[in-house]
């Protein structure tokens, strides 16, 4: 199933500014992990308060059951590549920012001896 969702997405791919929206609606999803951009670094699978994403055996991250995303963003606005696409429900997560409130809290958390 996936080489045949790769394949619909590399059809649908284009220049405009909907293109996300397309891909999703060609697809049927919600969410989608683009394995292209996915550098298996795990965050999204760590952040979704749903536990959707996991890890394939070749080490990407697909969207177990889409069906179930709220769309909160989490994911989205945390993956480091942009390798997830959604239509964003604003206002809808308290995560949207979680890593950057990861990142100062390592660095404000600094040893001082």
């Amino acid at each position: 199933m996936k080489s045949k969702i790769m394949t619909e997405l590399n059809e649908t791919k284009c220049c405009d500014t909907n293109s996300n929206t397309k891909i999703l609606q060609t697809l049927g999803l919600r969410v989608f992990i683009d394995p292209s951009k996915c550098i298996d670094c795990g965050l999204c699978e760590e952040i979704c308060p749903f536990g959707l994403p996991k890890k394939e055996e070749n080490g990407k991250y697909y969207i177990t059951n889409p069906r179930r995303c709220t769309e909160c963003s989490a994911c989205k606005r945390n993956c480091p590549t942009n390798a997830i696409l959604m239509e964003e429900q604003l206002g809808c997560g308290c995560l949207w920012d979680a890593r950057k409130r990861t990142k100062e809290k390592s660095q404000n958390n600094s040893c001082c001896c």
